[in-house]
């Protein structure tokens, strides 16, 4: 595979491009609509990516095609306003922080019913906290951050203008309102359950894109949304399908059965057959989910951070990125900063000493904290041995890759580890609600705006806004809830990553998490299509899918011009 590998724009990585073949390549020129098909290891089991169960990576892929955005987050993770739904947004006050949004008066769901204020005033009633579904049950909530903070919302201009004012300033604004879901849709069937199957009617579509049709778990088709007022899509249809497995993934691909995938693991024998295709190209890049070892500061000897910095001294960081990483993508290196990925805007080196495993300063610490070594060389407390119960999600790829490297420098330095992989919904859904463990593996989700890790390292409803916490280590300091309560509430960006880089000073001080990696992406694509590339910063690469065209074999007649050119030329033989 000839690469060519860079800094991607705004922190996208490096890219590895099209490949060079020994033979001539067909000349391809753009076809008017056609269907491509989509490899995902999931498809969502709702679309209602704002609930728990909906906040998956493919819900908000699929979310962001489908329903109305005010803001859309791309690849150099800088929120834009999407003009094709709001002419404006605009902060018109400081005391209070006061917002504008000025609606696109040809704004309209797939129903024919306008996009207004009533879609911006459910999706603030069902996320700031304390609502109910129609149902009577409490709304499933992913988090309330911002929302919660939001003190008033009136539409106005026959519900065109939404003034929102804000009960406390939201420095991360342009976050709210994202992927709207149509109210007089959902205040009918239901904001928990109202999106998990096609029904006729119920997926109006506020996007380019509309579902055509779905079977949960397996396939879901996307078709053009005919009342889409601003540029159609090139596509006819995009058919979304769940394909999990290196092999079978391989299979598709190669039989033509699909056209783009986007796994969320790889190793080197698929990227290996992959670029080995004279007829496929493929992108790489760091992503914005982190790996981090999590320490559950409930338990002892891991409540006292003196005993967690001492175990994260014996982890060899530079050599997981070796082994696991970098062989993915070469870029791959360990990450210093627990709020923001490395490579991403705002990413800050606030780490010393941590990359190299360092048993001297471990066995200092680990003696200071009453830890002695036996004549077997192990870790023992009061004559005991300790033993750590290592935790990660066996059907996670990253994870499931760097568990077994973690467990075997932890026994190297001394200590007696129960490695203990198990599935996702029983990682998240029993072993770490309910704290049954000492250190745990967990992908933590970054993105343009880091308040949004706030619930990942605290507890405090002051923090978490009543919403589910992610802050799976139990770890919890009013001084750094203090300090992300002052980062969401500075307007001025400087001062506020200021702040959060305090955060991440002390967070490495008391060491409830230890980063590891920012985990690579890849996205395989058919030449036969074109305007195919990745946002690794949440969307893949669904955020360009409006600009897709497929590509066919060009007619036989002397003169014929590449006319592809225009939307993206394949790479020639050199």
């Amino acid at each position: 595979m000839v690469s060519a590998c860079g800094s991607g724009t705004g922190g996208t990585g490096p890219v590895v491009a099209a490949k060079a073949h020994s033979h001539t390549a067909p000349l391809l020129v753009p076809i008017a609509g056609g269907t491509a098909t989509v490899a995902l290891d999931q498809i969502p089991t709702t679309l209602n990516d704002h609930t728990v169960a909906g906040d998956t990576a493919a819900g908000r892929m699929l979310g962001s095609a489908i329903w109305a955005q005010v803001f859309r987050v791309g690849p150099d993770l800088t929120p834009q306003l999407d003009t094709n739904v709001v002419d404006s947004a605009e902060v018109i006050s400081l005391t209070p922080q006061t917002v504008v949004y000025q609606i696109d008066p040809r704004a309209v769901w797939s129903d024919g019913v306008p996009i207004n204020a009533d879609d911006f005033t459910y999706a603030w009633e069902s996320q700031k906290g304390g609502a109910t579904d129609v149902d009577g049950t409490p709304d499933s909530v992913a988090s309330t951050l911002g929302y919660s903070d939001i003190a008033s919302l009136t539409g106005s201009n026959g519900g065109k203008t939404v003034t929102v004012v804000f009960r406390t300033p939201f420095a991360d604004w342009s976050s709210l309102f994202d992927d709207l879901l149509p109210a007089h849709i959902a205040a009918r069937v239901g904001w928990n359950q109202g999106f998990d199957q096609f029904a006729t009617g119920v997926f109006v579509s506020g996007g380019p894109w509309e579902v055509v049709s779905w079977q949960p778990g397996s396939e879901i088709v996307l078709g053009r949304n005919p009342r889409w007022w601003a540029s159609p899509p090139t596509l006819d249809r995009v058919v979304v399908r769940a394909i999990t497995g290196d092999g079978a993934l391989t299979s598709a691909l190669g039989q033509g059965q699909v056209q783009v995938a986007y796994p969320s693991g790889f190793d080197q024998s698929f990227i290996a057959q992959a670029s080995s295709s004279s007829v496929l190209q493929s992108q790489s890049a760091l992503g914005t989910r982190m790996l981090q070892l999590e320490f559950n500061v409930r338990h002892a000897p891991l409540n006292a951070a003196t005993v967690r910095e001492g175990i994260a001294h014996t982890i060899d960081r530079a050599g997981v990125v070796q082994s696991v990483g970098q062989p993915e993508n070469h870029s791959a290196w360990e990450d210093n900063d627990h709020l923001v990925p490395n490579g991403e805007p705002g990413y800050v080196d606030d780490a010393s000493g941590y990359a190299k495993a360092d048993l001297v300063t471990a066995a200092h610490l680990l003696e200071q904290s009453g830890f002695a070594l036996d004549g077997h060389g192990t870790w023992t407390v009061h004559g005991k041995s300790v033993s750590l119960n290592l935790v990660w999600a066996a059907d996670d790829p990253w994870s499931s890759a760097v568990g077994p490297v973690v467990a075997a420098q932890l026994v190297a330095a001394g200590f007696e580890v129960a490695a203990s992989p198990v599935s996702s919904a029983q990682l998240y859904g029993a072993v770490l609600p309910a704290g049954a463990f000492d250190l745990a593996l967990v992908p933590v989700d970054a993105n343009a705006h880091e308040s949004v890790l706030g619930d990942v390292f605290s507890t405090s409803p002051a923090i978490t806004g009543g919403a589910p916490s992610q802050d799976w280590s139990g770890y919890e300091d009013p001084k750094i809830d203090a300090l992300f309560t002052q980062a969401v509430q500075e307007l001025a960006p400087p001062r506020a990553h200021a702040i959060y880089q305090q955060i991440d000073q002390a967070l490495w001080s008391a060491m409830p998490s230890l980063p590891l990696f920012a985990e690579p992406t890849l996205l395989v694509w058919s030449s036969t299509l074109s305007g195919v590339s990745d946002d690794p910063g949440g969307l893949g690469p669904f955020w360009g899918v409006r600009q897709w065209v497929v590509r066919g074999a060009a007619p036989t007649t002397h003169g014929t011009k590449d006319t592809g050119s225009a939307i993206g030329t394949l790479q020639r033989p050199r």
